[in-house]
């Protein structure tokens, strides 16, 4: 049986973004561990993180042509660009901070809440309607990272706040 070159390249693409996000995790506690690297500014950390996701961003859209650039108005930019940004730069921001005092394991144990996180701010900003059955889903999630929270050995306050607030 063959498959198709289309899904070949997804399957592809899906495993390297896995590895590859799962090199840049291990790497930012790496880079941040009193016990290894001692790195003490997230903040710098994150800076370096977005200045070399841009340029990548630039090169594969303006120098290699892998797709084709977006024409946008300042309205657009400014309404969508803009405060996407500034989520993910301060969910970055916070996330890296959150290595100084939890786990890597409890790290991704929490992330599980961004899909609540997602809701939550999605209905705040008017662009989804709270429905019951989603409600409760996401309510299933958050009862079990508080479960999974519980059982942690290390826990700890600031780092949970850390994460939490980066979700």
């Amino acid at each position: 049986m063959m498959i198709n070159k289309s899904l070949f390249l997804t399957y592809l693409y899906l495993l390297i973004y896995i590895l590859l996000s799962s090199g840049v995790i291990l790497y930012n506690k790496w880079v941040l561990s009193p016990k290894y690297f001692n790195f003490p500014l997230p903040i710098t950390l994150t800076m370096i993180h977005m200045g070399f996701s841009g340029a990548v961003a630039f090169f594969l859209v303006r120098v290699f042509k892998v797709v084709a650039p977006v024409k946008m108005t300042f309205e657009i930019y400014a309404t969508c660009v803009v405060p996407i940004s500034a989520f993910f730069a301060s969910s970055l921001w916070f996330g890296n901070t959150a290595y100084l005092h939890i786990s890597v394991a409890f790290i991704q144990m929490l992330k599980a809440l961004m899909p609540v996180a997602t809701l939550i701010m999605a209905v705040l900003c008017g662009t989804d309607k709270l429905r019951w059955d989603v409600l409760l889903n996401m309510l299933l999630v958050s009862v079990g990272v508080v479960i999974s929270s519980y059982g942690e050995i290390h826990f700890n306050v600031i780092g949970t706040l850390y994460q939490v607030t980066g979700c």
